[in-house]
């Protein structure tokens, strides 16, 4: 349960160090500018070209993908849900996505990345 609430909680932080300017409260109340900006880079990082360059080969379809944060600061796969097809390129992309920074103190060891685009 404690594991659920904490990718829950991380997801929806992610979602909005994301999409808010850097000073933006809602992420700062939950997270330290340095925690915020660390999800905020690791997303773009495993999602940025992705989602505007493969996921549009998937219209309509989503993945999310759950991972754990292992020593070397990468992540692991834990299980994914949606398109089989697109969580397998998800897959690819969170498991070989090198040279990610190193965590603040604070940040969650396991979320979720939402892949693809709803169009």
């Amino acid at each position: 349960m404690k594991t659920g609430m904490a990718l829950l909680l991380a997801s929806a932080l992610l979602a909005g160090c994301s999409s808010k300017p850097q000073s933006d409260l809602a992420c700062d109340r939950h997270y330290s500018a340095a925690q915020c900006n660390y999800l905020r880079d690791v997303q773009q990082q495993l999602m940025g070209t992705f989602n505007s360059t493969v996921a549009p080969r998937y219209p309509g379809r989503t993945c999310l993908v759950s991972a754990h944060r292992r020593a070397d600061g990468g992540y692991s796969v834990l299980r994914t849900e949606g398109d089989e097809a697109l969580c397998l390129r998800a897959w690819q992309q969170v498991s070989s996505a090198r040279n990610l920074p190193l965590p603040p103190v604070g940040v969650p060891e396991d979320w979720q990345f939402a892949f693809g685009s709803a169009q």
